[in-house]
């Protein structure tokens, strides 16, 4: 027969279990320490002062618009991403990768469909379209010209977006890898200046 004390001792474990699975993870920390690039690696070519750090802001402009990426050096598996990001550019498409080039976020104007597509997945190689994660609210939450707040959350295979606290896509990715960089981007053929600021990031456990 199980006493009260022993029954106790179980229940008392199986909480500490339980709540060490919902904490796992829950951490957020900065990915950009506002004074310089360590942790970061520049991809492409002629893109030298492409990426600085002004003002504690992380900024990107290619003023001979080439096209080129800036990566984080450590890999992430399953990771909720915030990151605020501001252009007063007329043109601009920048965005986010996920793990790879191959899963990217939308900010600013799609060069292949000629409008606003932020917050949105572009993702061709799934072959379900260019976009297969789209929304209809872009015109509605997209603060042109002023700070705007996205989040990317990417759990396995699902993608999800939020623009300014909306829930944007959710979108489940066939041939995103299981663990890799997250890279910000200045598309090649246009000049941007897009600045970004307050890059955190929490990687996901069991929860």
């Amino acid at each position: 027969m199980l006493t009260k004390p022993f029954i106790g001792k179980i229940l008392t474990l199986c909480i500490g279990i339980a709540l060490t699975q919902v904490i796992v993870g829950q951490e957020r920390s900065s990915i950009f320490n506002q004074k310089d690039l360590a942790g970061w690696r520049v991809e492409g070519k002629d893109v030298e002062g492409h990426w600085t750090v002004v003002g504690e802001q992380l900024i990107g402009e290619n003023k001979n618009k080439t096209g080129s990426n800036l990566w984080t050096k450590k890999d992430y598996a399953d990771f909720d991403l915030e990151l605020e990001y501001k252009t007063t550019s007329k043109d601009y498409d920048t965005g986010v990768f996920a793990r790879a080039p191959s899963h990217q976020i939308q900010i600013g104007i799609s060069r292949s469909l000629k409008r606003d597509m932020t917050g949105c997945i572009y993702a061709p190689k799934d072959k379900k379209g260019s976009y297969p994660g789209q929304t209809p609210k872009v015109a509605k939450f997209h603060r042109v010209g002023e700070w705007n707040k996205l989040r990317i959350m990417v759990r396995g295979n699902m993608i999800h977006t939020y623009l300014n606290d909306e829930p944007f896509v959710s979108y489940d990715a066939l041939t995103i890898p299981a663990r890799g960089p997250i890279g910000l981007q200045l598309h090649a053929n246009v000049h941007m200046k897009v600045q970004f600021r307050n890059l955190t990031l929490k990687e996901l456990g069991t929860n």
